[in-house]
């Protein structure tokens, strides 16, 4: 994955997402955040542990010290990674200091293209509305596909999911043990109105969880296409006995 020195313009950038490395997401903001100058000016005049101002009322409180991700937005549809941790956080001002001064971009999502597949994941929280609910034990649910934007999840009898629940799940497969975010976008039904799955959309994905769907994904479309090959490499072979 590129990493870009120096051409992130502050300017440009229409919302940051600050989120944990595991993918939970912990604050988006379209407005009252400042970057620093070292990551969008042309100079050598670099600063350590450049920050990343945020003022506003009600802020979330955070550990001091604690790793976290942050996503700029920009204009144009790029998205930036930037490692940080917290300096200072009140419920008036947070203060996120780079871990380095460069942007790492992130994939575009239009790239990645769905595979149909079954993978087991865990379903450990649901947030609904105001109401976050931690799941123990984790609820087992199946998803039928998944690209670098989402996954569909088959239904599940432990528990029925509605539209704009946001969840946390760990897809073991693509990875053990790391947790992905996603909201729940439309609720696929048959004609009884029984929930047969969910649509879902990956929220405030980190660049390391990007590569490492997007290196799944890759794997499973090699793994198909070997498949497909050999299977008309074997009607080939013993079309001489028709």
């Amino acid at each position: 994955m590129p990493v870009l020195d120096k051409v992130l313009d502050k300017n440009k950038v229409i919302k940051i997402e600050i989120c944990t490395f595991k993918g939970r997401a912990l604050l988006t903001l379209t407005k009252n955040f400042t970057f620093p100058q070292s990551i969008v000016k042309e100079d050598e005049r670099f600063k350590p542990n450049e920050t990343i101002l945020i003022k506003g009322k009600n802020l979330p409180v955070f550990a001091r010290n604690a790793s976290v991700s942050v996503i700029a937005h920009t204009r144009a549809g790029e998205r930036f990674s930037l490692p940080a941790h917290i300096a200072v956080s009140t419920e008036q001002q947070l203060n996120l200091t780079l871990n380095q001064v460069e942007a790492e971009l992130m994939p575009d999502r239009r790239r990645f293209y769905k595979i149909a597949l079954e993978i087991p994941c865990m379903l450990t929280s649901i947030t609904r509305g105001a109401k976050y609910v931690d799941l123990d034990p984790h609820i087992p649910f199946i998803i039928q596909d998944i690209n670098i934007g989402g996954v569909f999840l088959g239904a599940s009898d432990m528990v029925e999911l509605q539209k704009d629940d946001v969840t946390a799940l760990v897809i073991t497969e693509v990875v053990g043990g790391m947790e992905f975010v996603a909201k729940v976008l439309r609720v696929k039904t048959n004609d009884s109105g029984k929930a047969i799955g969910y649509g879902c959309s990956f929220l405030f994905m980190n660049a390391r969880q990007e590569e490492v769907v997007a290196k799944y994904i890759n794997q499973v479309q090699m793994r198909k296409r070997a498949e497909e090959l050999a299977g008309a490499d074997e009607i080939v072979d013993v079309s001489h006995i028709v």
